[in-house]
């Protein structure tokens, strides 16, 4: 992979707040978008900015890994995810407040994780491994302390695992610069992305963006990243002429699997660009895309609000 000319956009917390603030003067009818989740964006980014690539084990990967990865399995599954015990209060306590602002529905519930993990009635440790091995008796246990549903319960420890994925595919990424990956999801974690960049004349290049650790990789420009389908008699390609971003933001729709994909023309845009920010701004497209019967690729926080009551996104 040809990681010189991967996408560039703001990742700090500062730069992130910068294009939040942005967002909000360009489309002042999605300022209360803006601020319900806005501050989980910040939150994760501030975070991420405080973890350490350098405490994470880069060991190299054998033979036989580098082969599995070339077969399509994420380097996650090889390695491991990193060891986050230790920060797992701090993360909880920086992203969990935000996170019960920006989700009314389920405010009690997540209020209720986050008292039981301020008073260590949740173990770091078990929390942790309840996650990393998707352990559903902990999680059912866990959940039934708390009073909540176990699906509230998994969606909230992933959040807080976010940052962590985010460091480690960080660390991780100058490891597979030099090994092709031609693949729709995400080399680092296996998530599929929720959005694209264009970058190069006319947008000849796509990079997809990881809706979960952020990796960004190159992929084919016309081929679907969910089915891999590349016929091109079976996609469909929309955009919001009353946007001021106008061609610059767009929907990219697959009619074999009934997914689209937010789009950004890198070359157009002119206002300081996150990723996860231009996709909050596209929620218009989302909603257009959504009465067509199409699915996201994968969700956003913000397009679960459009059902709360299954913050799993299935």
């Amino acid at each position: 992979m040809n990681q010189n000319e991967r996408i560039c956009h703001e990742k700090t917390p500062k730069g992130i707040q910068t294009a939040l603030d942005s967002l909000a003067m360009r489309k002042p009818g999605l300022s209360s978008l803006v601020s319900s989740f806005g501050p989980v964006l910040v939150a994760k980014a501030e975070l991420t900015e405080r973890l350490s690539e350098n405490e994470i084990n880069k060991t190299g990967l054998r033979e036989f890994d580098w082969i599995r990865f070339h077969r399509g399995v994420h380097l996650f599954a090889i390695t491991g995810l990193m060891d986050f015990r230790k920060e797992f209060k701090q993360a909880a306590q920086m992203i969990l407040p935000p996170m019960a602002e920006a989700f009314a529905g389920i405010r009690p519930d997540i209020e209720a994780i986050n008292s039981n993990i301020e008073d260590n009635s949740f173990d770091a440790d078990d929390c942790v491994q309840a996650f990393v091995k998707n352990d559903t008796r902990i999680i059912n246990a866990f959940a039934a302390r708390a009073g909540t549903r176990p699906d509230i319960f998994r969606f909230t420890l992933a959040q807080i695992a976010e940052p962590f994925k985010q460091i480690q595919a960080r660390a991780f990424s100058p490891m597979i610069e030099e090994h092709e990956w031609p693949h729709g999801h995400c080399p680092m974690c296996g998530s599929f992305p929720a959005v694209a960049g264009l970058i190069g004349e006319g947008g000849e290049r796509r990079w997809l963006q990881c809706s979960v650790c952020a990796h960004e990789w190159r992929f084919r420009r016309h081929t679907c990243p969910r089915c891999e389908n590349n016929d091109q008699n079976l996609f469909e390609y929309f955009s919001d002429q009353d946007s001021p971003a106008k061609d610059a933001e767009g929907v990219s729709v697959c009619k074999l699997c009934n997914t689209y994909l937010l789009t950004i023309d890198l070359g157009q845009t002119i206002d300081p660009v996150n990723m996860d920010v231009a996709a909050m701004g596209m929620i218009g497209l989302e909603i257009q895309a959504r009465e067509k019967g199409y699915s996201p690729q994968a969700e956003m926080l913000w397009n679960l609000t459009m059902n709360e009551t299954d913050v799993t996104g299935e």
